[in-house]
């Protein structure tokens, strides 16, 4: 068979080309499948004790975490928490692997690039039903949702976990699009329009920029199906108004969430300078959908605030984007599918770019939806000047599948992760924080604390990297370095510093609390009791105040264990901190306790030794004998054992 040949029957078999894409989609994610969770997945999934459970359905999608919560991908969380913990129940696995988290975000990647298809495949068969250049519209539209699928542009929204909200929230927007499509083409309309509205619904309860997928589809049909807007509104204005009926659930989850939102204090002034700094982000964007180097988890891009009165390129370019969208708003009857796709791209990015500007100045998850636009355009306008797009799409795949396979092995390890936003950020506050985090998790201390201080130096009036000096210092064993860090975390944050939320204002009393608590003083423990005021659905918060207050008051400690145990039941590490405790005050209650932390890991020696305590006291001492004999097998030496069973020993003597 010939190239000719296989261009030929690829032609007559578009889907082919996207089986094969999707293929090659998985091939490039599999090296972050094994990836921990990192960034926001930490407080949003692995420290969020709302989504461990499915019922009731409003507690994963309303409570629990930090940031705002988008109901239907926190229910999609709490969903795959429920998977991992019956996967774990029959195969031992992790209750909390990461792996089915990443196997989902793939599956949606795969399912939108498939929807993403459907969609260009019916607006080209619309726009231009014959060819374009020597290829079918199903053609041309497997070839450009193929380099979406595997363009490493797309990797920060699949690989990292917590941006399954953008993949929903892009889901949802090409469900509309493809119902609302089909229904135009039905002799029976209504189911698909049911499912267009019902699709825009979801996804106004996945993400904040779902509030322009009804404008979008409203230019989609004035620039793809009718001559005018008139003819719009009097074949389907109906179908249009039941779309916008559905901006009522997005402003329902912004008012509920509202305290959430760190950017809630911005100023119309900071949103125009915020969304006057954009056309050289939105540039940027384009370059790497074109080359696609210098990708990064944070690129510290700082707002620049003299945008609108000091730098004039930045305002030149500014006024540019105001004329490229004046121009496709008059053009749209003329040159329909140019103006559209320039409105449809900007809209997209509008949100977060100026109407709802979050702190970021610039993330590369906000493009993933948005890059279908110039990756089908650049397919059209290539098919349509030369016969060669079939092996110059197939070596650019080869090419961006090969990137996005590389770029994924930086997601196998959060230390990498971070140390590769620290080089490519230049060393920006927050890569710095993070990558001191990881250090000290690895108990690289010093090289942690090094990290963190520069994180400080680099944005001395922000709270969030304090706390990361404070938590570095504190597993450094030096409460009183981590003290003085919160302090002067908090006094920064009293000066009144906007758009911080107060979980890390709260984190740094809490950090406060344990150094002052590790130093001996006694107003350690009322700040720890704060903390767990302040942060219910905070385990930290909960396990540092049950060790506070373990020496003097051991039943409130069992208390807070087993309220950790109850969001972490399969957690043998909490399991035996909570039978420990109780053997203090309960050693009869104790000992069904640490027989379940001895059965999810048998290996701990510690374990074994206090349920040799527990059943000391009980007066039953052969089975004392045997757990401390079984400790010892684990840890020969162990000191409380040893001396234990050695007294048993001379007592049976």
């Amino acid at each position: 068979m010939t190239a000719s040949d296989v261009q030929v029957w690829l032609t007559r078999h578009p889907r082919m080309i996207l089986a094969v894409a999707a293929v090659a989609a998985v091939a490039a994610y599999a090296p972050s499948m094994r990836g921990p969770f990192l960034f926001d997945d930490l407080s949003e999934i692995v420290d969020n004790p709302a989504i461990r459970t499915l019922l009731p359905l409003w507690r994963p999608m309303f409570e629990g975490g930090e940031l705002p919560h988008r109901p239907i991908p926190y229910l999609s969380f709490a969903a795959n928490h429920a998977f991992g913990r019956a996967l774990a129940a029959v195969v031992g696995t992790a209750p909390l692997d990461p792996l089915p988290f990443h196997l989902v975000n793939v599956a949606i990647h795969l399912l939108n690039g498939w929807l993403l298809y459907h969609v260009v495949s019916m607006l080209l068969a619309r726009r231009r039903p014959d060819r374009i250049g020597s290829l079918s519209p199903a053609t041309l539209a497997a070839i450009a949702a193929a380099l979406w699928l595997v363009h490493p542009l797309q990797s920060q929204a699949v690989s990292y976990v917590y941006q399954r909200i953008e993949l929903l929230a892009a889901c949802s927007a090409l469900a509309t699009a493809a119902a609302f499509l089909k229904a135009t083409a039905s002799p029976r309309p209504l189911p698909w329009v049911a499912a267009a509205v019902l699709a825009c619904g979801l996804g106004m309860a996945c993400k904040e920029w779902v509030v322009v997928v009804p404008i979008v589809i409203l230019l989609l049909d004035r620039a793809f199906l009718a001559a005018s807007f008139r003819e719009v509104i009097a074949q389907r204005g109906g179908w249009h108004l039941a779309l916008f009926a559905t901006w009522p659930i997005l402003f329902a989850v912004v008012a509920i969430e509202r305290h959430r939102y760190p950017e809630a204090g911005f100023s119309p002034w900071q949103s125009l300078v915020y969304a006057a700094n954009q056309p050289v982000v939105i540039l940027w964007y384009l370059s790497r959908l074109v080359i696609p180097v210098g990708l990064s988890i944070d690129h510290g891009a700082v707002l620049r605030q003299d945008v609108l009165g000091g730098d004039a390129w930045l305002l030149l370019l500014a006024c540019a984007a105001l004329a490229l969208v004046g121009w496709a708003a008059v053009a749209l009857p003329r040159r329909p599918a140019a103006a559209f796709s320039i409105l449809a791209f900007l809209l997209l990015l509008a949100p977060t770019s100026s109407l709802l500007p979050v702190q970021d100045v610039c993330v590369e998850h906000r493009m993933y939806l948005a890059a279908a636009i110039p990756i089908t355009a650049a397919v059209a306008l290539v098919a349509s000047h030369t016969q060669m797009l079939l092996p110059v799409a197939a070596t650019a795949a080869v090419v961006l599948a090969t990137l996005t396979a590389a770029r994924n092995t930086v997601y196998r390890s959060p230390l990498a992760a971070w140390h590769d936003a620290v080089v490519k950020s230049g060393g920006s506050s927050r890569s710095l924080s993070r990558y001191g985090t990881e250090l000290s998790k690895l108990d690289r201390h010093q090289e942690s604390i090094a990290a963190c201080t520069a994180a400080v130096e680099r944005n001395p009036v922000n709270p969030v990297p304090y706390a990361a000096l404070a938590a570095a210092l504190l597993n450094a064993d030096e409460p009183a370095r981590a003290a003085d860090a919160c302090r002067a975390g908090l006094d920064t944050a009293r000066d009144g510093q906007a758009g911080f939320r107060d979980p890390v204002i709260d984190r740094l009393g809490m950090y406060l609390g344990l150094a002052l608590d590790r130093l001996g003083d006694p107003r350690g423990e009322p700040l720890l009791r704060t903390a767990v005021e302040r942060l219910p659905d905070s385990l930290a918060a909960k396990e540092h105040l049950a060790r506070a207050v373990m020496r003097t008051d051991p039943e409130a400690a069992a208390v807070l264990w087993s309220q950790i145990a109850a969001a972490a039941p399969d957690d043998p590490y909490v399991v035996f901190n909570l039978g420990s405790v109780v053997a203090r005050f309960d050693p009869a209650a104790a000992l069904e306790i640490l027989g379940r932390a001895i059965a999810l890991d048998p290996n701990n020696p510690d374990a074994h030794n206090n349920l040799g305590n527990a059943f000391l006291i009980l007066g039953r001492h052969a089975d004392a004998m045997n757990a401390y004999r079984r400790c010892l097998e684990l840890a020969p030496g162990h000191p409380q054992a040893a001396a234990n069973l050695e007294r048993l020993g001379a007592g049976s003597r």
